[in-house]
Protein backbone atom coordinates (compact mmCIF):
# COMPACT_ATOMS: atom_id res chain seq x y z
CA UNK A 1 0.00 0.00 0.00
CA UNK A 2 2.67 2.54 1.05
CA UNK A 3 6.34 2.27 0.31
CA UNK A 4 8.92 2.84 3.05
CA UNK A 5 9.52 6.50 2.20
CA UNK A 6 5.81 7.37 2.34
CA UNK A 7 5.46 5.58 5.67
CA UNK A 8 8.45 7.51 6.99
CA UNK A 9 6.90 10.85 6.07
CA UNK A 10 3.55 9.81 7.58
CA UNK A 11 5.38 9.22 10.87
CA UNK A 12 7.14 12.59 10.56
CA UNK A 13 3.82 14.37 9.99
CA UNK A 14 2.26 12.47 12.92
CA UNK A 15 5.18 13.49 15.14
CA UNK A 16 4.83 17.17 14.25
CA UNK A 17 1.06 16.92 14.83
CA UNK A 18 1.82 15.52 18.27
CA UNK A 19 4.15 18.48 18.87
CA UNK A 20 1.42 21.00 17.96
CA UNK A 21 -1.04 19.23 20.25
CA UNK A 22 1.54 19.36 23.04
CA UNK A 23 2.06 23.10 22.58
CA UNK A 24 -1.71 23.66 22.62
CA UNK A 25 -2.10 21.64 25.79
CA UNK A 26 0.79 23.51 27.42
CA UNK A 27 -0.82 26.84 26.54
CA UNK A 28 -4.04 25.65 28.16
CA UNK A 29 -2.22 24.62 31.33
CA UNK A 30 -0.09 27.78 31.35
CA UNK A 31 -2.92 30.27 31.12
CA UNK A 32 -5.99 28.51 32.53
CA UNK A 33 -4.75 26.00 35.12
CA UNK A 34 -1.43 27.44 36.34
CA UNK A 35 -2.84 28.99 39.54
CA UNK A 36 -4.40 25.66 40.52
CA UNK A 37 -1.17 23.79 39.76
CA UNK A 38 1.00 26.19 41.76
CA UNK A 39 -1.38 26.30 44.72
CA UNK A 40 -1.42 22.49 44.89
CA UNK A 41 2.40 22.35 44.86
CA UNK A 42 3.01 25.31 47.17
CA UNK A 43 5.13 23.31 49.67
CA UNK A 44 7.39 21.70 47.06
CA UNK A 45 10.94 23.05 47.01
CA UNK A 46 11.35 22.86 43.21
CA UNK A 47 8.24 24.96 42.61
CA UNK A 48 9.19 27.48 45.30
CA UNK A 49 12.62 27.99 43.73
CA UNK A 50 11.26 28.48 40.20
CA UNK A 51 8.16 30.51 41.04
CA UNK A 52 10.09 33.80 41.11
CA UNK A 53 11.30 33.21 37.54
CA UNK A 54 7.79 32.73 36.13
CA UNK A 55 6.29 35.75 34.40
CA UNK A 56 3.31 36.30 32.14
CA UNK A 57 5.08 35.24 28.95
CA UNK A 58 4.59 31.72 27.57
CA UNK A 59 8.27 30.71 27.72
CA UNK A 60 8.69 31.06 31.48
CA UNK A 61 5.29 29.43 32.00
CA UNK A 62 6.38 26.53 29.77
CA UNK A 63 9.56 26.26 31.84
CA UNK A 64 7.46 25.99 35.01
CA UNK A 65 5.18 23.38 33.41
CA UNK A 66 8.15 21.30 32.30
CA UNK A 67 9.40 21.42 35.89
CA UNK A 68 5.99 20.37 37.23
CA UNK A 69 5.70 17.66 34.57
CA UNK A 70 9.02 16.15 35.53
CA UNK A 71 8.13 16.31 39.23
CA UNK A 72 4.83 14.50 38.70
CA UNK A 73 6.05 11.99 36.10
CA UNK A 74 9.16 10.96 38.01
CA UNK A 75 7.62 11.45 41.44
CA UNK A 76 9.64 8.76 43.26
CA UNK A 77 12.92 10.43 42.38
CA UNK A 78 11.47 13.87 43.17
CA UNK A 79 10.20 12.74 46.57
CA UNK A 80 13.54 11.09 47.39
CA UNK A 81 15.54 14.20 46.47
CA UNK A 82 13.18 16.50 48.38
CA UNK A 83 12.05 18.53 45.37
CA UNK A 84 8.45 17.34 45.74
CA UNK A 85 6.54 17.44 49.01
CA UNK A 86 4.71 14.17 49.78
CA UNK A 87 1.62 16.02 51.03
CA UNK A 88 1.49 18.09 47.83
CA UNK A 89 1.69 14.97 45.69
CA UNK A 90 -1.08 13.20 47.60
CA UNK A 91 -3.38 16.23 47.53
CA UNK A 92 -2.78 17.06 43.85
CA UNK A 93 -6.02 16.52 41.85
CA UNK A 94 -5.92 13.14 40.07
CA UNK A 95 -7.39 14.16 36.68
CA UNK A 96 -5.07 17.16 36.40
CA UNK A 97 -2.08 15.02 37.42
CA UNK A 98 -2.94 12.45 34.73
CA UNK A 99 -3.29 15.16 32.06
CA UNK A 100 0.08 16.68 32.97
CA UNK A 101 1.80 13.28 33.07
CA UNK A 102 0.24 12.27 29.74
CA UNK A 103 1.30 15.52 28.12
CA UNK A 104 4.84 15.31 29.49
CA UNK A 105 5.27 11.65 28.53
CA UNK A 106 3.88 12.26 25.04
CA UNK A 107 6.36 15.11 24.57
CA UNK A 108 9.27 12.93 25.70
CA UNK A 109 8.24 10.09 23.39
CA UNK A 110 7.64 12.51 20.52
CA UNK A 111 11.12 13.95 20.96
CA UNK A 112 12.70 10.50 21.00
CA UNK A 113 10.66 9.52 17.92
CA UNK A 114 11.85 12.64 16.10
CA UNK A 115 15.50 11.72 16.70
CA UNK A 116 14.87 8.11 15.64
CA UNK A 117 13.10 9.27 12.47
CA UNK A 118 15.93 11.68 11.71
CA UNK A 119 18.49 8.87 12.11
CA UNK A 120 16.50 6.47 9.92
CA UNK A 121 15.92 9.16 7.30
CA UNK A 122 19.59 10.09 7.28
CA UNK A 123 20.65 6.45 6.97
CA UNK A 124 18.22 5.79 4.13
CA UNK A 125 19.13 9.03 2.33
CA UNK A 126 15.65 10.58 2.62
CA UNK A 127 16.92 13.44 4.80
CA UNK A 128 19.77 15.55 3.51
Amino acid sequence: MFDAEATFFIFVIADFTLAFLFVGMQLYFAYFRMNEILSCLSNSRAVQLRRSVMGKDPFTRFFMLICVGSLLTFYKRSLKSGDLDAGDYKSFPGPLRRMIKLSYTAALLGGVLLFVLWGVGKYMGWVK
